[in-house]
């Protein structure tokens, strides 16, 4: 049994190597200047897992690297943010995942990006040892782990309940458009689920927020939290419905911003937090997210978000 887990955190780690700003690519045989450029920690279980480590709660992360730079790279970050590194399953003969993240001035992105271990990953790599006794399993990459993802996530979040755990379902895009018709099993054992409103359309075929919710509501989710990027969240329960307004920045990286997000949320959640306040904490995580390069490394500390919420509660 696992008690100092809080949040067991399963899903992808990813290397990412980020550069800004990159409105559009240069003629092949140019070369373009770059502001900035960076090689950072990366994938929703990361990200998550970090962020969470930082806002002070106990967290595991379970991924999948390869036996390569890339991969040593990561389980070094995570030891350093004070993660037992124990559930970082090394691969060997399979290449650590990885992006190439290309920045807009917006902040906004786009990713060339490497499966590569990602793929190998599914359910006999759990340590269910590390999950009992954690208040949340959060499943961090739903659609980016082909080999989890079909036959694996509805057993896994069964068992994690059975277990004592609520659980939680990040949603990643689904590049090979399966939506809906792969997880829906899943959703019937799943307490909290984090869309944002692209995701949402697919998932439902609804556009707006209360409809995407109620719809997966009714396929068996107990809390639906779609994001809704600088505009906030909504979040709808059995106890209700509300909007969440987000924070005003300017941001400069927006990559990671709804894992930290969904960091936010379930760190205040795992403390006893109303919806209401987990909502607010979400979305500040996830603004501060965007106020430096790359996902992890810009996640807020607990004492850097919380005195952001002192200061915007003062205005």
């Amino acid at each position: 049994m696992n008690s100092l887990c809080k949040v067991y955190c399963f899903g992808n780690a990813v290397a990412d190597v980020l550069a800004r700003p990159v409105d559009q690519l240069a003629p092949s045989g140019t070369s373009q200047p770059l502001e900035d450029v960076a090689l950072g920690p990366g994938g929703n279980c990361i990200n998550t897992a970090i962020a969470l480590a930082r806002l002070g709660v106990p967290v595991r992360a379970a991924a999948a690297i390869g036996d390569d730079r890339f991969g040593q790279f990561l389980r070094d970050r995570v030891r350093s943010e004070g993660i037992d590194d124990a559930d970082l399953v090394t691969l060997p003969g399979a290449k650590t995942s990885t992006s190439i993240v290309l920045i807009e001035s917006s902040g906004e992105r786009r990713f060339l990006h490497l499966r590569g271990v990602s793929a190998l990953l599914s359910a006999e790599h759990l340590n269910w040892g590390h999950v009992e006794g954690a208040r949340i399993f959060h499943y961090a990459s739903a659609f980016a782990l082909p080999a989890f993802d079909a036959a694996c996530l509805e057993p896994t979040l069964k068992r994690a309940r059975e277990l004592g755990c609520l659980t939680s379902v990040n949603i990643c895009w689904d590049v090979r458009g399966r939506w809906l018709n792969l997880i829906q099993p899943a959703l019937a054992h799943t307490d909290f689920i984090f869309p944002n409103r692209d995701e949402g359309r697919q998932l439902t075929g609804e556009s707006e927020p209360a409809a995407i919710a109620a719809r997966l509501r009714e396929l068996g989710v107990k809390t639906v939290i779609v994001k809704l990027g600088a505009a906030g969240c909504y979040v709808e329960s059995a106890e209700g419905a509300f909007t969440m307004p987000g924070f005003a920045v300017k941001p400069i990286d927006t990559t990671g911003a709804g894992d930290c997000f969904a960091a936010g949320f379930l760190a205040a959640i795992s403390r006893g937090k109303s919806l209401a306040d987990a909502a607010r904490y979400a979305n500040a995580a996830g603004a501060l997210a965007t106020l430096g390069l790359g996902g992890a490394d810009s996640a807020p500390t607990s004492s850097h978000l919380e005195e952001f919420l002192r200061r915007h509660s003062a205005l």
